[in-house]
């Protein structure tokens, strides 16, 4: 029996006592990852899956036993019984897939970056709090046990006063699927920034206890990706011969906040560099901390008159298991929204301003 409390964003629901029927929107592999950590949350059903692709949309609803399938997602909207939907499309479909969702009635779990820019994710925040529905955001590197620890850390003083962040987050060789949807802008708004740098950078933002952004002097290169002779080890996802490319693969930027702390980012799919990193730096004026995605978090401080380095040991979970669980106990009332809309459109509009401060060569408001 699952106990809780009534639905908070519409109280005239009770998802305590109810089976949750879920939609997922894109059957690509991200969608098969949210499928496959869904069908192990205790009464949660997965009653429907779209695609753009028949193919792609027949094939997870066979794979996974999932009665309807669709190739426009309106028609999934249609179905009256569904009480949420996942979001795993490209990133041009975010807003219209989020706004027409919320409007139906439903609760959506939107995969990262939340859109194309801030403008729409704007508009996808407000039809949600116009139609009283959630809207989550799936940042889930929140959900490692480090990540939750060095939070823990910070929000109990042990750090002190938070006052910059290093990150860093470069691949060597790592441009995925170059020509496909990843590294055109039209689809994708971005490259390297809004792919992997927005997980590093709403990390730390959330770590910091997301400061208000006030300016932003950023660059983005575009130097490895488009070129014919890119050499590579691996390449995630299938390229696409003769495909656009017009992104960047690299980013560096520094971003200041209404309080006075700073952050620092840097950010490639391809550069020569020694190694992949997916690191950052977090100082405190009593502690700091680095955060390796790879690694054991190490803490730096002082104790009893002392140099201190501290090495922290968690359990750390499947993050997509754990991200899919904490959502559907937010749908039912027994947690609150870790990853909310509105700390996605902070992160969105500091990307916004990466890309608008090159373009301009100069220092911009956030």
């Amino acid at each position: 029996m699952i106990y809780c409390n009534p639905n908070p964003f519409n109280r005239e629901e009770n998802f305590c006592m109810k089976t949750l029927k879920i939609g997922v929107l894109g059957a690509g592999n991200i969608g098969r990852v949210h499928i496959e950590r869904l069908r192990k949350v205790q009464g949660v059903e997965i009653a429907a899956v779209s695609d753009a692709s028949e193919a792609a949309a027949a094939a997870a609803a066979r794979d996974y036993s999932i009665p309807d399938s669709f190739t426009d997602y309106r028609s999934l909207l249609k179905v009256s019984d569904i009480d949420g939907v996942y979001i795993c499309t490209p990133n041009a479909f975010h807003r219209d897939m989020a706004v027409n969702s919320l409007r139906a009635g439903k609760h959506v779990f939107c995969e990262k970056p939340m859109a194309l820019n801030s403008a729409e994710a704007s508009r996808m925040l407000d039809a949600a709090r116009v139609n009283e529905r959630m809207l989550f955001m799936g940042f889930c590197n929140r959900f490692r046990g480090k990540s939750q620890g060095l939070k823990k850390m910070i929000d109990a003083g042990k750090l002190g006063e938070i006052y910059h962040c290093v990150v860093n987050v470069v691949r060597r060789r790592g441009v995925p699927a170059i020509g496909s949807w990843f590294t055109q802008k039209s689809l994708s708004g971005g490259g390297a920034l809004i792919d992997i740098g927005v997980h590093m950078l709403d990390l730390n933002l959330w770590f910091m206890g997301f400061p208000k952004p006030v300016s932003v002097s950023g660059a983005t290169y575009m130097k490895f990706g488009h070129r014919k002779d890119y050499v590579y080890t691996s390449m995630w996802g299938k390229p696409v011969p003769g495909g656009i490319f017009d992104v960047d693969d690299y980013a560096t930027a520094l971003i200041r906040f209404e309080n006075g702390s700073t952050l620092t980012l840097e950010c490639s799919w391809a550069a020569n560099v020694p190694t992949t990193s997916w690191t950052s730096y977090v100082m405190g004026d009593k502690g700091g901390a680095k955060f390796d995605l790879n690694a054991d978090l190490e803490v730096y401080t002082e104790d009893t008159g002392f140099i201190a380095d501290l090495r922290p040991q968690f359990v750390e979970p499947d993050v997509y298991q754990a991200i899919n669980d904490h959502f559907v106990s937010c749908l039912r009332g027994t947690a609150q929204p870790l990853c909310t809309a509105e700390q996605g459109l902070v992160v969105q509009k500091i990307i916004d301003g990466i890309y608008k401060s090159s373009q301009m060569g100069k220092e911009v408001r956030v």
